[in-house]
């Protein structure tokens, strides 16, 4: 089912009080000026951030496990045992 298809069968089951308040609902967002769709400008930002990410991704796996750099460790003198 596409998501057209279950909204109409969503507003199908409101009742009457409902149905009213969401066509108020929609009308003070007309008014207020907000509008019903997402600017694409904002899709396209999304979209970017998504690939570049994805990019780097694929440079990261690309580049792990190809060095034999360990990270620094604390001394064995300074640690203390834990009893728990």
């Amino acid at each position: 089912m596409s998501t057209v298809e279950l909204a109409v069968s969503k507003v199908k089951k409101l009742s009457a009080h409902e149905v009213m308040e969401l066509l108020g609902w929609l009308t003070s967002r007309e008014i207020n000026g907000d509008s019903l769709k997402q600017p694409a400008r904002v899709s396209r930002t999304k979209a970017k951030a998504r690939r570049s990410m994805q990019k780097l991704k694929a440079w990261q796996d690309s580049i792990r496990f190809t060095t034999d750099w360990q990270p620094p460790r604390m001394p064995d003198d300074l640690v203390k045992s834990v009893r728990l």
